[in-house]
C-alpha cells in the first residue's frame, strides 16, 4: 500500500495534463509538509495514479524556484505567505508516473 500525495482538487486536472505533455510535473510543499515527500519514494495521487518523487528541492526564495515566472502572483503569494514570510524555507518537487 502506498501513501498518498495530496494535491488541490481544482488541480487534478493540470497535474495530469503536465504528466501526459510532458512525462513530469512539479509541485511546492511549505510549513507543515516540509520533509513529508522523499525522493525516490512511489505515492499515490488522489486519483488512483502511482507518482515517483524524481527530486526534492530547498530554496528560501520563491524568486529561486525553478519555473517561478510560470507562477501567478497569487501562487507566489501563498508559498511567500508560509515560507519567507516566516522565515522558513519551502521544497519544490519533481514528480513523474511510475507503473505499478
Amino acid at each position: 500500500m502506498f501513501e498518498e500525495i495530496s494535491f488541490p482538487a481544482h488541480e487534478y486536472q493540470s497535474v495530469q495534463n503536465h504528466l501526459s505533455r510532458l512525462g513530469y510535473c512539479y509541485t511546492t510543499r511549505v510549513y507543515k509538509e516540509l520533509g513529508k515527500y522523499n525522493a525516490g519514494q512511489i505515492y499515490r495521487a488522489p486519483w488512483g495514479e502511482l507518482l515517483r518523487i524524481d527530486e526534492v528541492k530547498i530554496y528560501w526564495k520563491v524568486s529561486d524556484r525553478p519555473y517561478s515566472d510560470e507562477m501567478s502572483d497569487e501562487e507566489k503569494a501563498e508559498i511567500r505567505m508560509y515560507s519567507e514570510d516566516m522565515g522558513l524555507p519551502y521544497e519544490w518537487i519533481r514528480f513523474s508516473r511510475c507503473a505499478e
